[in-house]
Parts: structure tokens; C-alpha cells; sequence
């Protein structure tokens, strides 16, 4: 057999296959069809959620004025970072809150007010209390929140310091060292767990550890790790001992957290004035002069 004898019989064999493939294509199953129409609605649907919330995100910004004000944004931004909110849309979601709760708490209180009858005074006062109360309410929980977040810190931070320590003088390197601190915190202290596994992810990231550093004292505010962070840096920057420079925070973090006690404690008897004065030496005076006056007045009366 000659080779364009095998050429054709190739060529119209490929010819054959391809003018069947065209021709004779198998339909998708029904199955699949579903499946891919019931995706291309779910993604249609999450697009449209996108943008209705990016919508009212913007009307929100621009309601409470933080669109005219970026400043005013940035800084209630740092504050629910501070209080343990990093989602993108934290921002407006507290802006929502500030937005609904002053006409929500009125409309919940309005029928009791009205149940219970009081005059229109009151009922004007008490309405006023509400819409306050909705105003002020979201700024207040989020006071309450910064706070005890700083003081759960607070609390675990020496101990977090003295493994960090341990870590470093054992061979381990900086930022292994505050993996496996982020690591152990987790259980005793999940606040401060989660602030140093985040520093161990932006490094891992790609971001340089001294701004993942400035980033943990910015999203804390607390001092005594602002203080630790700015030590590292320099630690790292200067080429100088890190577990030494650890040590030398250890110490001075632990004076300071025993004079913080004692002045908690020199604090306590003038705090105790005030419920002696009025609770605990009433109930005292009634116990002990109470007997000798009853018994005066039982023998005046039987004179």
C-alpha cells in the first residue's frame, strides 16, 4: 500500500470523525443543565447582594457624614478594630445601628408606655429617654467592648512575654516563637492569642514584621504591647539580642503590673468610705445603741 493511499485514508477518516462530532454531538443531561443553571443563579444572586450592600453602605457613610469627613471614618474604624471587628463592613453596620436604634427603642417602648397610662409629660420624657438611649447605646457597647479586650491583654501578657522568652533563648526564631506563643494563648487568653497569630499571618504574608509589629499596637492601644513591639523593633533593627531585650520587658512589665496592684490597693479604703458611711455603720449603730434605747424609753414609759 502506497503512503498516499494511508494519507487519504487518513484524511477522510479524520474528515468522517469530525463532520460526526458536529453533527452528532451528544446534548448535555438534564442533570447538568440544573447544576449549571442553578449556579449561574446563585452567582447572579451573590452579585446582586454585593452590590445592594455596597449601595447601602455608601447611603449610610453618606447619612452620618463620614464620606465629608474621612477622618471621622478612619478613627471609628481603629476603634472597632480595637474592639475585635476587622470585617469591611463593620463600619456600616455600626452606622446602621446608630441609624435604626433611635427609632427602634422609641417604637418598642411606646406601647408599654401607653398600656401603663401615664400623663403626656412623662410620656414625652420617656420617649425622649429611648431615642437617647438608641442614640448612645451602639458608642457605649463599643466603649465597654475596646475595654475589656484591653484588659483581658492586660492580664495575659506577662505570661505570653515569659514563653516568649523561654522560646527565644530555646533557639527558636521570632517569628516561630510568636506562632507558637499565638499558639498556647489560644487557650488561656483567646484574645491575645488571635492579635499574635494575626501578626504571624501578615509576616507570612509577605508584610515586613516591623509594620506587622506597628499594626499589633495600633489594633490594641494597649501600652505595656505598644511598649513590646517598639523593643522588637529596635531589637530587629539594630541587630541587638532579642531574647536580652525580651528579658529586660519581662521585668520592667511585671514592676509595673505590681505597681498598678498597689495602687489599686492604696485606692481601696477611700472607695470603702462611702458604703461604710452609708450602709455598713447605720446597721452598726442601729445593732449596738438600738437594745440600750429601747430599754430607756421602756423605763421612762413606766415612770
Amino acid at each position: 500500500m502506497s503512503a498516499e493511499v494511508i494519507l487519504f485514508s487518513f484524511l477522510v477518516s479524520f474528515t468522517i470523525f469530525l463532520v460526526g462530532s458536529l453533527f452528532f454531538r451528544r446534548a448535555k443531561s438534564p442533570s447538568t443543565r440544573l447544576f449549571a443553571q442553578a449556579t449561574a443563579e446563585a452567582a447572579a444572586r451573590k452579585r446582586q447582594k454585593i452590590q445592594i450592600s455596597t449601595q447601602l453602605s455608601k447611603r449610610i457613610h453618606n447619612m452620618l457624614g463620614f464620606t465629608k469627613d474621612p477622618a471621622k471614618a478612619k478613627d471609628l474604624k481603629k476603634k472597632l478594630i480595637m474592639a475585635g471587628h476587622y470585617g469591611d463592613r463593620a463600619l456600616a453596620i455600626f452606622g446602621a445601628l446608630k441609624l435604626l436604634l433611635p427609632v427602634a427603642l422609641p417604637l418598642v417602648v411606646l406601647p408599654i408606655i401607653m398600656v401603663s397610662r401615664v400623663s403626656s409629660g412623662r410620656f414625652a420624657i420617656f420617649v425622649y429617654m429611648a431615642i437617647a438611649l438608641g442614640f448612645f447605646l451602639p458608642n457605649l457597647v463599643l466603649r465597654k467592648q475596646i475595654e475589656f479586650r484591653q484588659k483581658k491583654i492586660q492580664e495575659g501578657l506577662p505570661d505570653a512575654l515569659d514563653l516568649l522568652v523561654v522560646c527565644v533563648e530555646a533557639g527558636l526564631g521570632l517569628d516561630q516563637a510568636i506562632k507558637r506563643v499565638a499558639d498556647d494563648a489560644m487557650v488561656g487568653n483567646p484574645v491575645l492569642g488571635r492579635e499574635f497569630l494575626m501578626v504571624n499571618l501578615e509576616i507570612n504574608a509577605g508584610l515586613d514584621r516591623e509594620q506587622a509589629l506597628r499594626n499589633l499596637a495600633e489594633r490594641t492601644g494597649v501600652e505595656d504591647l505598644s511598649s513590646l513591639c517598639a523593643i522588637l523593633i529596635q531589637a530587629d533593627r539594630f541587630g541587638t539580642s532579642v531574647a536580652q531585650a525580651l528579658r529586660v520587658q519581662s521585668d520592667t512589665m511585671r514592676t509595673n503590673r505590681r505597681q498598678r496592684l498597689e495602687e489599686l490597693a492604696a485606692k481601696t479604703p477611700v472607695k470603702l468610705v462611702f458604703p461604710l458611711l452609708l450602709f455598713i455603720f447605720p446597721a452598726l449603730m442601729v445593732v449596738i445603741i438600738g437594745p440600750g434605747i429601747i430599754n430607756i424609753m421602756e423605763k421612762l414609759l413606766k415612770k
